[in-house]
């Protein structure tokens, strides 16, 4: 009887392991697979990595109940966003935004860690709220206009709210001293329709999630997290449009600012000229 039970104990364990080279093998045959290997050896490569990698060390632990592959897939989103930006302080930025939100869960970070680098290529500024609210991040985003006024509206990010493409925009309107603003309110989950675990029983032939698996999975749905994320932030752009906002298609060069500060300038000189001639005339 033993001998028999050991018999068998050998033949699951080899059943396994014959069944996790064959999904290996089945793996390397998709292109996807060897496009994700190729992303992945020149993450390893890119001197800029080290530095990634080490503010990514700095996110907040997501929490107890988020999915185990939301790590991996969080990971790759943050770094992905930050081979886009140009400076290192725009990282820090990133990082400091993140952090605001309570108890993440991993979406509500993902969806604005796509999005941040569009931001900074618009010219536009972001600024982390404090939210007491778990899994919700709250973001201001904000410009200066031609005439130094500062416009500006609020991200809510709430994790546990379903969104996908096609869903509507959820806008109110708020009041803070004498700015008028709206708030926008964002899901995270269903924006991509990802489900690891079917995914895994595909090619790893019903065998259970292997934690190896993870990275590679995550390098897959990473690409369309940022493109969806992005084609969502265009319905909003024209939303802002309708509302008479403003916002630049790219960020401003410097000589255009210095450009619109000089004609800022001599306006004000061509008024002032104005005035005083008109007060001469009325003496």
């Amino acid at each position: 009887m033993a001998n028999q039970q050991r018999g068998l104990a050998t033949e699951s364990i080899f059943k396994r392991v014959y069944t996790a080279v064959t999904a290996f093998l089945l793996l390397l045959i998709e292109k996807e697979t060897w496009q994700a290997l190729a992303r992945w050896v020149l993450w390893k490569v890119i001197p800029k990595r080290r530095r990634i990698h080490k503010v990514m060390q700095e996110l907040k632990p997501l929490a107890e109940n988020a999915p185990p592959e939301m790590h991996a897939l969080r990971e790759e989103v943050f770094s992905k966003s930050c081979l886009e930006l140009p400076k290192p302080q725009d990282i820090e930025i990133l990082l400091n935004i993140l952090n605001h939100v309570e108890q993440p869960m991993g979406y509500e970070q993902i969806f604005f860690a796509a999005l941040y680098p569009i931001l900074i290529k618009r010219d536009l500024e972001a600024i982390g709220i404090t939210s007491e609210t778990p899994h919700r991040l709250e973001v201001e985003v904000g410009y200066l206009g031609h005439n130094e006024d500062y416009f500006f509206w609020v991200f809510e990010i709430d994790a546990n709210r379903k969104m996908s493409l096609n869903t509507q925009l959820q806008v109110r309107e708020e009041q803070r001293e004498d700015k008028r603003y709206v708030v926008y309110t964002l899901g995270g989950t269903g924006l991509v329709e990802e489900d690891f675990a079917a995914y895994a029983e595909q090619w790893l032939l019903n065998t259970p999630r292997l934690s190896l698996a993870l990275p590679l999975l995550a390098t897959a749905y990473a690409d369309q997290w940022i493109l969806n994320t992005r084609i969502y932030f265009a319905h909003i752009l024209n939303d802002l449009k309708k509302r008479n906002y403003k916002v630049t298609a790219e960020s401003i060069p410097d000589f255009e600012r210095g450009r619109l500060s000089i004609l800022r300038h001599l306006s004000l000189l061509r008024i002032n000229r104005r005035q005083f001639r008109s007060s001469r005339r009325t003496r």
